[in-house]
């Protein structure tokens, strides 16, 4: 009879036991897997739903807070929002707190027409006309403007979009350079675009939905090197209700110095 088989046997056992308690642990460490990116079906529906977006709204009314942060100076005002899609007008007036008009930008088609009351200056040109401007730190982009006054991105003209992780897309032209980057949440709502034509990045947040038609009730846009914090809260939002033409135009009040971009 050997001696030592009794006590081998329970060592044995426990080794064993130890092993596989120590396979099934380590697994759990394993680096898992990336999601795959998007796939054809989920891209079409993701193109279908931003169609439908833009197709359900012709014109929109909205009031709010409008707030800018650039490298640690803030300034908050009231903002008025008024906006149709065809013919294509937007018209954003920006007020004190106090109730003072600080400026008045009108958007009819490719043309801008900017009243600055701290600069007592009429601005009058094109849509993407570089500028600088202190009360408007962005360009003054279609797809930019159009995107803050609708509260949901617009897609602009693109030759393909692709998805090369979860929840993300990409737009490309024609030479296959990337137009925008949009992420996504989890329900497929655009969360950040990412600009880069403009340089900039807007995120959406707060959804809505006002008779299936969804909109952010916040809005930030910062550029490319995040010096600059616009961020735009839509307290009170209307779709498709009469405008009156008068409101699409505007004059500078008389002594204002009219400069041509």
């Amino acid at each position: 009879m050997n001696p030592l088989k009794p006590k081998t046997q329970p060592i044995l056992s426990l080794l064993l036991l130890l092993g596989l308690l120590c396979s099934n642990g380590c697994a759990g460490f394993a680096k898992r897997a990336a999601p795959p990116p998007l796939g054809r079906p989920e891209i079409a529906a993701i193109v279908s739903a931003f169609e439908k977006q833009e197709k359900a709204v012709n014109t929109l009314i909205s009031n709010g807070t409008i707030a800018i942060d650039t490298q640690g100076t803030q300034s908050e005002a009231g903002v008025l929002i008024v906006a149709r899609r065809e013919p294509s007008s937007i018209r954003i007036e920006i007020t004190h707190q106090w109730g003072q008009p600080l400026i008045h930008i009108q958007v009819n088609g490719s043309r801008v027409d900017v009243i600055s009351f701290v600069e007592k200056r009429h601005y009058q040109g094109r849509l993407g006309t570089p500028w600088i401007l202190k009360q408007v730190p962005f360009p003054l982009d279609p797809d930019l403007i159009w995107s803050l006054a609708r509260a949901y991105p617009v897609l602009p003209p693109y030759r393909q979009m692709r998805s090369l992780k979860e929840n993300q897309v990409t737009l490309v032209d024609e030479e296959d350079a990337v137009i925008q980057t949009i992420d996504l949440y989890p329900d497929r709502r655009p969360h950040q675009v990412r600009m880069r034509r403009q340089e900039t990045v807007m995120s959406f947040f707060d959804y809505q939905d006002q008779g299936n038609i969804l909109y952010a009730e916040e809005m930030q846009l910062t550029d490319s090197e995040k010096t600059t914090l616009l961020t735009l809260h839509i307290r009170q939002m209307a779709f498709n209700k009469p405008i009156p033409e008068a409101i699409f135009n505007q004059a500078a009040p008389p002594g204002f110095k009219v400069v041509q971009l």
